[in-house]
C-alpha cells in the first residue's frame, strides 16, 4: 500500500495529512513552524520529525510506506530555501519522491483540486498567486505590512484605526468604529488607544483584528467602515486583474480561490469584489477544503493520480 503526505508549513505552524491512494486519511498532525526565514536548518528538521512521528502513529501507519510527498512552505519560493526543506525531508523520509512548492499552491489547489487558476490569500496579510495550464506561475503582492499587504486584516484594521482617529481630529467622518475601538481597548480616549497599540512588542499583531471592528461598523451600516472595505475590494481586485493579464488571454476563463479571514463573511468582500472584476472571466470560490488537503492534491498530482469526488468527500475530513 503506497502512502501519501500533504504539508502546509508556514511561520506560526505546519500541518500535515497522510493518506493512502484511495485518498482515505490515515492520520493527521500538526508541528511547529516551518518557514526557512524565521526557522533554523537544525529547529526545521526537529519540526518535521515530531510531524513524521505524530503521523506514524506508532508504527500504526508505518512511514516506509510513503512514496510521495507534497509540501507547501512558506518562503519557499527563494531557491536556497526550498533546496533546504527538499534535503530535510528527502533525508527524513528517503524512500518518498519529495515536492516542495510555496504554500500559496496548497491554497490554491484547495479551490480548483489541482487546476489551474488563481488564489487570493488575504488573512493578517495578503498575497495573489497563480498558475496557468501550461504549469506558468506568477505571483502579485506580498511584500509584507510596510510595503504592501493591501487588502488584508492589517490593511483593513489599520485603516479603522487612521479613520476613527481623523474623526476625533475633525477631518473625518463621524463613525461608530471610534467607540467601538475604545470599547474594545477598554479606553476612554484616542490617547489612551493610542498607547495600547505602540506599547505593543508586535503592533502588527494587535491591529490585524480589528479588521473584524471593521466587518461590525459595516454591518451596522457605517460609511466609514463601507469606505474602508470598498477601498480593501478595490485592492484586491487590482491584483487579481494584474495577474490575470499575466498568466491568462483576455477571454480564457478560471476560478479564484479566496483564503484569509476577510473572506470569512461571505456576504461582504466576496460579494464586494464582484463588482471590481465583472471585466474578466473569472469565477470566484470559496474552498470546502483547508490548504492542507490542496497539498494532498498536490501529492496526487505529481503521482498521475486523478482525484475523484469521492476522494474529495474524505479531504473534507482534513483539519
Amino acid at each position: 500500500m503506497a502512502y501519501y503526505i500533504g504539508i502546509d508549513g508556514g511561520g506560526t505552524k505546519t500541518n500535515a495529512v497522510l493518506a493512502d491512494e484511495k485518498g482515505n486519511i490515515l492520520s493527521q498532525a500538526i508541528s511547529g513552524a516551518s518557514n526557512p526565514n524565521a526557522v533554523g536548518e537544525q529547529e526545521l528538521s526537529q519540526v518535521f520529525q515530531t510531524l513524521f512521528l505524530k503521523l506514524d502513529n506508532e508504527g500504526k501507519t508505518p512511514l516506509k510506506n510513503v512514496k510521495w510527498v507534497y509540501a507547501g512552505i512558506a518562503g519557499s519560493a527563494n531557491p536556497a530555501n526550498r533546496t533546504l526543506l527538499e534535503s530535510i525531508l528527502s533525508k527524513l523520509l528517503p524512500h518518498a519522491t519529495v515536492f516542495v512548492e510555496p504554500d500559496a499552491v496548497c491554497a490554491l489547489y484547495s479551490g480548483t483540486y489541482g487546476g489551474a487558476g488563481i488564489v487570493q490569500i488575504a488573512g493578517t496579510g495578503s498575497i495573489t498567486y497563480g498558475m496557468n495550464e501550461a504549469g506558468d506561475q506568477g505571483r502579485v503582492g506580498g511584500w509584507g505590512y510596510l510595503f504592501g499587504d493591501e487588502g488584508s486584516g492589517y490593511a483593513i484594521g489599520r485603516a479603522g484605526v487612521t479613520e476613527a482617529l481623523k474623526s476625533v481630529d475633525g477631518r473625518g467622518e463621524p463613525t461608530i468604529l471610534l467607540e467601538m475601538l475604545y470599547e474594545h481597548f477598554q479606553v476612554s480616549q484616542a490617547q489612551e488607544l493610542i498607547k495600547k497599540v505602540y506599547n505593543a512588542k508586535q503592533p502588527k499583531t494587535i491591529i490585524a483584528p480589528l479588521s473584524r471592528i471593521v466587518f461590525q461598523a459595516y454591518a451596522q451600516e457605517d460609511l466609514v467602515a463601507q469606505a474602508i472595505l470598498q477601498q480593501a475590494a478595490k485592492d484586491i481586485a487590482s491584483q487579481i486583474m494584474a495577474l490575470y493579464r499575466t498568466l491568462f488571454t483576455g477571454d480564457e476563463k478560471t476560478k479564484v480561490v479566496l483564503c484569509g479571514g476577510v473572506f470569512q463573511e461571505k456576504a461582504v468582500m466576496p460579494f464586494l469584489l464582484k463588482d471590481y472584476l465583472e471585466n474578466i472571466p473569472i469565477t470566484l470560490v470559496q474552498p470546502e477544503f483547508p490548504p492542507v488537503a490542496g497539498s494532498l492534491i498536490g501529492a496526487y498530482k505529481q503521482a498521475t493520480i486523478q482525484v475523484s469526488r469521492n476522494m474529495l468527500e474524505q479531504m473534507k475530513n482534513t483539519q
